[in-house]
């Protein structure tokens, strides 16, 4: 079941439960409201009938209040009215009729005894009659009694009347709200649930590989900033995914390479050994060495890498010499240089006190980043600067090379991020891994460090290492 249908349900019982709570509160207040106006209106005949009964003690044969009640007060419910005297003797006797058991139903049967007068329900041949009474005391201080006897079946049907014409309303009012209550529900889930049906699909489309999916941004609340965030995160879902199949392209194509030269060198060597031609060998072994230090190299990036990423990668933390480093690694690609027709130069502007780190990974972190510089600068130099700051020891690594073009800056520290190939200046075959500077980065950091650039798309860029002093 979906969210949606269980939010639909429990709206309904929501609805319901109220609805209900509402009915059983309107008719407990109605009943009691009912009831205390019928016991009100019977305490009013009940005392008009002593005033009756007064009258015509204090003066025999006068009957202008009786009339009176007999025109404005009697009522239906009245069987029978009596007056008597303190020792029970009628005075006053008028009967309206005979009661007679009715088929009709009624939910009132008890009749909560008033406070005034007394009050006696009997029931005779299945004909309910309650019986009122009020003692009083005349002009002359003689005690009188009015009896009024009442019909508890018309009395009962009457309040049933009453309770079904208020019920009636009540229920048609709640009804029409508990009506508006449910369009209100679907419409409200409807408008809720859309956005986040779209963004479910959205989702979906995403997670199946549809990077170009877009979900559509409606509104600029909650809903509206999570399809922000899960378009966001298509975009960088799309650049992993290109990432990795250039990747596993461009890794592929690279170690192949070196594995193929390592073989073609190895067939030349069984071919010049067979022709006796052993003056030639030397000459392929210096290649097939070549082959396979590039081959580590790649390796050993991913081995970098898994160590990275499961936490393994440790430290040697001892004292080292930034400028030793920096020498070693200079003259590691002066070689390079030289072919491309670069100058590679180190500069030390004052003498650099010792530090301490992890000497063979930040030769790791030296050597990339000199060997990025020299890798694409075309022609020009690259200038390695050392120079010590309050706190810190710095490396500066400037080209003239092809730069960074601005929309690239952001990336370049990522995982198998590498400049956009195809471009001219980005040949990718001479991109490698797209590990360097990601591990580079990170070693720093690891050392308390960090690494910041500077480039110009066509002009060059500059590297600085801070490494703690």
């Amino acid at each position: 079941m979906s969210i949606r249908s269980k939010l639909i349900l429990f709206m309904l019982a929501l609805l319901t439960t109220v609805s209900a709570v509402m009915a059983f509160l309107f008719l407990h207040s109605e009943l009691s409201s009912i009831s205390a106006n019928s016991q009100r209106k019977n305490i009013q005949i009940l005392l008009a009938m002593s005033e009756v009964c007064k009258e015509i003690s204090d003066t025999p044969g006068s009957s202008s209040a009786y009339r009176y009640f007999k025109t404005f007060l009697k009522t239906p419910e009245i069987i029978q009215v009596s007056c008597s005297d303190s020792r029970g003797r009628l005075f006053m006797n008028d009967t309206y009729y005979r009661p007679f058991p009715l088929p009709l139903p009624y939910r009132f049967k008890e009749f909560p005894a008033p406070r005034i007068g007394r009050w006696e329900t009997q029931s005779d041949d299945g004909v309910g009659t309650l019986k009122a009474s009020l003692s009083a005391k005349n002009s002359k201080k003689k005690q009188i009694t009015a009896h009024v006897d009442f019909s508890t079946q018309l009395i009962g049907q009457e309040m049933d009347s009453s309770l079904r014409h208020s019920s009636a309303s009540f229920f048609i009012i709640l009804s029409i709200a508990f009506a508006i209550g449910c369009a209100g529900t679907l419409i409200i889930t409807r408008v809720v649930f859309a956005p986040i049906e779209s963004m479910a699909e959205g989702a979906r489309m995403i997670g199946s590989g549809r990077f170009d999916h877009r979900i559509p941004v409606t509104s600029k609340d909650e809903m509206g900033r999570l399809a922000s965030e899960l378009n966001d995160m298509a975009v960088k879902l799309k650049e992993v995914s290109d990432m990795k199949q250039d990747f596993v392209s461009s890794i592929t194509h690279d170690l192949r390479s070196p594995v193929t030269g390592i073989e073609l060198c190895s067939d030349i060597i069984q071919k010049l050994a067979a022709n006796r031609e052993y003056g030639k060998i030397p000459e392929q072994v210096v290649s097939i060495n070549e082959h396979s230090q590039r081959l580590n190299r790649y390796i050993d990036s991913l081995l970098e890498l898994a160590k990275i990423e499961s936490g393994k990668m440790t430290l040697d933390v001892k004292a080292v010499n930034l400028e030793e480093l920096a020498d070693r690694s200079v003259r590691a690609f002066k070689a390079y240089a030289e072919q491309k027709g670069l100058k590679l130069e180190l500069i030390v502007g004052a003498e650099i006190p010792d530090t301490r780190g992890d000497p063979d990974r930040l030769y790791q972190v030296l050597s990339n980043i000199i060997g990025n510089a020299v890798k694409f600068t075309n022609s020009g130099s690259v200038e390695v600067f050392i120079e010590a700051a309050p706190g810190w020891q710095k490396v500066r690594v400037c080209d003239t090379g092809v730069g960074i073009p601005a929309r690239e800056m952001g990336n370049i520290f990522g995982k198998f991020y590498r400049i956009t190939h195809g471009k001219r200046g980005y040949p990718a075959a001479r991109q490698g891994t797209g590990l360097g500077l990601f591990i580079a980065k990170y070693i720093l950091e690891q050392h308390g460090g960090r690494i910041e650039v500077e480039s110009k798309e066509g002009k060059g860029s500059v590297f600085t290492a801070f490494i703690p002093a």
